[in-house]
């Protein structure tokens, strides 16, 4: 969950900040001389970054279960997760703009924090006391 999460937000946060990068053309001008001449660079390096981040956090994270297989199937998974959150900044992005990318990236970050209190706080049962 970490990793997806840790992913995910690297995704939407790549998004947020290159979706609005571009100067807006003028209304009326004509087509600048290099436009359509390259894909934007903004949503292959969310995807890269993303899904490097998750795996990376999953393979750290995971070093408590032992042995590399196990390691790196949690990875996978978070390869997975994070490819599934990207999917939805599309709908994100389409419904609310730069603020939903936002809004997606906020959760991530929450369910960041609450799975680091809930399964890395390394404390007892009991509460904490003792």
């Amino acid at each position: 969950m970490v990793g997806a999460a840790t992913g995910g937000a690297v995704v939407a946060l790549v998004l947020f900040a290159t979706v609005g990068a571009a100067p807006a053309a003028a209304p009326g001008a004509g087509p600048s001389p290099g436009a359509g001449a390259a894909p934007p660079l903004g949503p292959g390096l969310a995807a890269l970054g993303g899904i490097a981040a998750g795996a990376l956090v999953a393979w750290t994270v995971g070093k408590p279960v032992g042995g590399a297989f196990r390691r790196a199937a949690l990875a996978m998974m978070a390869v997975m997760g994070t490819a599934l959150v990207a999917v939805l900044t599309v709908p994100a992005h389409e419904l609310a703009g730069r603020a939903g990318l936002a809004a997606v990236a906020a959760l991530c970050l929450a369910a960041v924090v609450a799975a680091r209190r809930v399964f890395l706080s390394g404390g007892s049962d009991d509460g904490g006391a003792g």
